[in-house]
């Protein structure tokens, strides 16, 4: 008898553990999901998303191995470490910490409803790699700007870059609009993810329509701040040991006292980097006459940007696409608004902004401008470390996403771009529509060279 009920036992066990392995047929509810990098991105990352259902109780599943959506067999579960109520949404942050550099990690989210679909991510390197990254900024909510945005968005999915480096304006309005948010998240969620469900971190930067609270960010995107103070959202990551730094500045507060300071200590701790970036959202010296001058900004900023040998420097917010030579501060009479052209030890100034939001005329170059022009777009960029033939150095390319007709009818670009893979990330597609002139051809090269 004591054998019969083992085995009766045994088959009951059997049973409740196939039905715990069967994957729900109903998905998680939940949405908006996005991938943050706010601290080392070798190590770590933040798996954002709204929890429709409040109580249910979600955890992100994941592990190196694609499992799919079978939750059971991921090795590693996280709950919720933020839990935020904010713009109608209830935002839960996740910050996966201890993972290793340059690896794939894929995940579900589990709630009482169900599973999500399986997404997967990668890390940043932790030793010189190459990579690729997109940067850009300006979005809207509405309209044809709207429409060439998405079309941005797309352009993000089939080029597989590493990261996003977007420099602010992510919303029209002053950024406390809860369906222009909902909106954005949606759309980024939905167009940048790969085919084979690979989501694209973004590293997020503080533009002129989140100052409605400046806290947006990290309200958004859990993004870092300095001081104990949410406003003041300033930071910087690193990727590759020492080979790639990049500073996270804000145009919309204090350039100078404690910010500025910030920047020295930060550029002096890695000065020793190979490639030194900094994102922000307005430029010094805009190239439309429909946007002011930022005398101040550049006080603050350009000296230490050459003091320290900055690589490149990507603004945003004019709505047009530009690149200017190497540039280094100069107050000769031999320089033009404070700054002259010098190949060898200048930073490369790209620009400004158009991601979705409409194009403004290019109507004010400077002597030291390389190109510009009034297009919706977005940089590409490739980062190569040192080999034994060749030094290391960046690729810039400019990828034209929209435009308008004589009509003002929107022309979007790039649909037809055949998706790169895992395995041919720094080819050009086909059907790719980059800006291009004689004297840039398809990129441009930093350190700068004619080639």
């Amino acid at each position: 008898m004591k054998k019969i009920h083992l085995v009766l036992i045994a088959v009951i066990i059997g049973i409740g553990f196939q039905s715990c392995n069967k994957v729900p047929e109903q998905f998680a509810a939940s949405d908006k999901y996005r991938l943050v990098w706010n601290s080392d991105p070798t190590s770590s990352i933040t798996i954002a998303w709204d929890q429709l259902a409040v109580s249910g109780n979600p955890v992100v599943l994941f592990g190196e191995t694609d499992n799919g959506r079978e939750f059971w067999k991921y090795k590693n579960e996280q709950s919720a470490t933020r839990v935020l109520e904010k713009y109608e949404m209830n935002t839960h942050f996740v910050k996966l910490t201890g993972l290793k550099g340059n690896t794939a990690y894929y995940f579900v989210i589990k709630d009482e409803q169900g599973v999500s679909e399986r997404y997967w991510f990668k890390t940043a390197p932790d030793s010189p790699q190459a990579f690729t990254f997109i940067a850009g900024g300006d979005t809207k909510s509405e309209g044809n700007p709207l429409e060439a945005g998405r079309n941005s968005n797309r352009v993000v999915a089939k080029l597989r870059p590493l990261f996003v480096y977007f420099n602010g304006d992510f919303t029209s309005g002053s950024g406390i609009d809860a369906a222009n948010w909902k909106q954005w998240l949606t759309d980024w969620q939905t167009m940048t993810t790969t085919d084979d469900g690979r989501m694209i971190p973004i590293v997020p930067v503080h533009g002129n329509h989140e100052n409605g609270d400046r806290a947006n960010l990290n309200y958004i995107f859990n993004s870092p701040y300095q001081e104990n103070d949410s406003s003041q959202i300033y930071y910087s990551l690193s990727i590759g040991g020492d080979f790639f730094h990049m500073l996270q500045l804000n145009s919309e507060i204090e350039e100078g006292g404690s910010q500025k300071e910030w920047l020295k200590n930060n550029l002096e701790e890695h000065k020793n980097y190979t490639f030194k970036i900094a994102g922000y959202h307005k430029p010094f010296w805009p190239h439309t006459t429909r946007k002011s001058e930022n005398l101040h900004q550049y006080n603050q900023w350009a000296n230490l940007f050459h003091q320290y040998k900055l690589s490149i420097s990507f603004d945003a917010d004019s709505h047009m696409h530009k690149v200017t030579f190497p540039l280094v501060p100069d107050s000769t009479e031999n320089s033009f608004m404070g700054y002259i052209r010098d190949d060898v030890n200048g930073t490369i100034f790209a620009g400004e902004g158009s991601w979705g939001a409409s194009p403004r005329s290019n109507d004010d170059d400077k002597p030291w401008t390389m190109t510009s022009s009034s297009v919706n777009q977005v940089k590409w960029l490739h980062v190569l470390p040192k080999t034994d033939n060749e030094d290391a150095h960046m690729k810039m390319f400019t990828v034209l996403t929209a435009n308008y007709d004589e009509n003002d009818q929107l022309i979007n670009y790039n649909q037809e771009i055949e998706p790169l893979t895992e395995n041919n990330l720094f080819e050009i597609p086909e059907n790719i529509v980059l800006h291009e002139t004689e004297l840039t051809g398809k990129y441009v090269r930093y350190p700068y060279l004619r080639e």
